[in-house]
């Protein structure tokens, strides 16, 4: 891995985290104007469906995030909010587009945040593909890196969170867009506080189209594919252990199924994606 990529990794994280633009971390929330600094170290892995795409390791997990009166950033995010009730907010939110990251071994969008999660993986049935349906990630033109913006409103209710997100893309790279919802609860226990979550992501035809499709662009030995827009429905559980005032032991899986709009393309060689990480996480401030 080069440098400059180590540093984008360290520097910019997607929000993948269960709160969301108005985080919730280790006690409650993030206080307004206060600085968020951790790193975890362990063993952990996220996986790519592509052919040839290599799963990327996960040792370190970066944790970073400031909240001012008004602005703020979390873990890759961007964005400026309004508290509309105790309970609700709303944000203008931009991000590097995650879509990329399945293509690259070392890729920022791969990697998850702290608030990620865990899920038991259920049996996936595959059909096998001819040779001449599989597509290596390596014979076709490069992705684009593409940079969304749109609203985010988070809701909080007991142990309970709500994240609805709207994204389209703002830089003309891909012309698509995406809807979220993920709901999560916290649980307490005495052996660590445990959460859990279910997400539904859908993803429309343009962006589906520019990063899993093959047109009349690619070469033209390759097949010619053209997605229509995707459904993909999430679960994640993850669970953390304070051990003193800054450590915490912390594990996490998240699984992610992917339906035919994208399994169908041959770029595509599995009918799920992953990610889980196990170790100990320190808190600077």
């Amino acid at each position: 891995m080069k440098v400059w990529q180590a540093i984008i990794i360290l520097v910019l994280m997607p929000a993948l985290a269960i709160a969301g633009g108005r985080g919730a971390v280790d006690d409650g929330y993030v206080e307004q104007s206060s600085w968020r600094l951790a790193m975890a170290v362990g063993i952990g892995q996220s996986s790519s469906p592509l052919y040839d795409a290599p799963n990327m390791p996960l040792y370190l997990l970066p944790d970073i995030s400031y909240y001012g009166k008004v602005g703020f950033f979390d873990n890759g995010i961007l964005g400026a909010g309004l508290d509309l009730t105790p309970h609700w907010s709303v944000s203008l939110v931009s991000r590097l587009n995650p879509e990329k990251g399945y293509f690259y071994r070392w890729h920022v969008s791969r990697i998850p945040s702290f608030e990620q999660t865990f899920s038991s993986m259920p049996t996936v049935s595959m059909e096998p593909r001819s040779a001449q349906q599989q597509v290596s990630v390596n014979e076709v033109n490069r992705r684009p890196t593409a940079w969304d913006g749109g609203v985010q409103l988070n809701a909080w209710f007991d142990d309970w969170t709500l994240r609805l997100n709207g994204w389209t893309d703002i830089s003309g790279k891909h012309h698509g867009h995406e809807l979220s919802a993920v709901a999560g609860r916290h649980y307490q226990t005495d052996w660590g506080l445990w959460r859990l979550s279910a997400g539904l992501y859908w993803k429309s035809e343009n962006l589906m189209q520019r990063y899993y499709g093959l047109g009349e662009d690619e070469p033209l030995h390759l097949p010619r594919y053209q997605p229509t827009a995707s459904l993909q429905p999430e679960l994640e559980l993850s669970w953390s252990l304070p051990l003193s005032a800054g450590w915490r032991l912390m594990a996490f899986y998240r699984y992610r199924w992917l339906d035919s709009a994208m399994t169908q393309s041959p770029l595509v060689q599995q009918s799920y994606q992953h990610r889980w990480f196990l170790g100990w996480s320190y808190r600077f401030f």
